[in-house]
């Protein structure tokens, strides 16, 4: 480490462009806030990129199955469909995000089957028309169906040392 500092210094003295403030590699007005503050933001951003997409991914995919199973279940009726409830507990050593709703439930004989690939509570897949904004063309988006979603998000679960549980009351 310290023979690659000496000559990257040396490699500046002799730069023809030098950078302003600095005297070869060293910068003689550098902030170790600033440091600080871009090195944390830096790091945030990194863990983000890793941990942060996949949550996202797995709370995305229980919002859905739950929009899907109450707009189903109040599609036909006078009543407003309720809510969809997410409430996260941030506990001591664990964050616990619950995804609640009162889309009617999973069948209990479907329940062992729920985190095997391929199998899904949605009778058919369900297509809905999504306006594509930057074409301005329509294009179908499978809504469910697939049998992919809750596995993959149990997966991603697992991996970060977490887990994902469905508990179900029809």
């Amino acid at each position: 480490l310290g023979i690659r500092m000496l000559i990257w210094q040396h490699v500046e003295l002799y730069n023809p462009n030098p950078p302003p403030n600095c005297v070869g590699y060293i910068h003689t007005n550098m902030s170790p806030m600033n440091v600080a503050r871009n090195a944390s933001e830096d790091a945030r951003s990194m863990c983000y990129r890793e941990y942060g997409t996949h949550l996202h991914l797995m709370v995305f995919e229980l919002v859905k199955n739950s929009l899907r199973a109450v707009q189903e279940r109040f599609m036909d009726s006078d009543e407003v469909a309720p809510p969809i409830r997410i409430i996260i507990a941030d506990g001591i050593e664990d964050v616990t995000i619950k995804v609640s709703d009162e889309g009617g439930g999973i069948p209990r004989s479907g329940l062992p089957r729920i985190f095997t690939y391929l199998y899904s509570t949605a009778g058919i897949s369900l297509s809905v028309e999504h306006e594509l904004s930057d074409i301005g063309t329509m294009e179908n988006v499978t809504m469910a169906g697939y049998g992919y979603g809750l596995p993959i998000c149990r997966l991603y679960a697992r991996y970060f040392g977490g887990d994902l549980q469905v508990i179900s009351m029809e």
